[in-house]
């Protein structure tokens, strides 16, 4: 049984890989479109801009202005029982101007309150030249992934210094 996260199940995001949008970045949390955001550590004063044009998902330049502990890009996913699921992942296109790394979670909502993050095992590692990057969980080694949750996001956490991204195309998937 295959359960396909397409961008038609995140239309916002559909909507904003279609459009033509750019601006500044805002220090602590910048919401490209709706269950689609950038969250820092305010202590990191984000600066920059980003931009999206037709068929490109999002073009980040960011210059923290202190230092901080975490810059991420998140991606809310709709609800999903992973009970008879196997895998849940993503596969991306991406490139930077310099080597980058960044590393990518699925965090799970508790009923209780709080999150549960598990992080998937490859680094993605965007250079100059675009490459695609698939990355996947194996529901029944992980065991910090809830069952059901109240909710679900595809985080990217980001470097916390200076950097530009291409990010072309982000396509979350369950299997």
């Amino acid at each position: 049984m295959t359960h396909s996260l397409p961008p038609a199940l995140c239309p916002a995001l559909t909507q904003f890989t279609a459009s033509n949008q750019h601006g500044e970045l805002q220090p602590v949390h910048q919401e490209f479109a709706p269950g689609f955001f950038l969250n820092s550590d305010p202590k990191l004063d984000v600066s920059g801009s980003y931009s999206s044009i037709p068929g490109r998902l999002l073009q980040l330049e960011v210059q923290p202005q202190a230092r901080g502990d975490w810059l991420a890009l998140h991606l809310v996913l709709p609800p999903l029982a992973l009970q008879d699921l196997t895998y849940i992942g993503f596969a991306a296109r991406l490139s930077a101007p310099t080597r980058l790394m960044l590393r990518a979670c699925l965090r799970s909502g508790l009923p209780e309150g709080g999150f549960s993050d598990c992080f998937f095992d490859r680094h993605i590692l965007p250079t100059a030249q675009p490459h695609s990057h698939l990355d996947m969980l194996y529901l029944d080694a992980c065991s910090t992934v809830p069952l059901d949750a109240p909710w679900r996001e595809l985080i990217l956490f980001l470097p916390c210094q200076a950097f530009a991204l291409n990010l072309m195309h982000l396509h979350p998937f369950a299997v």
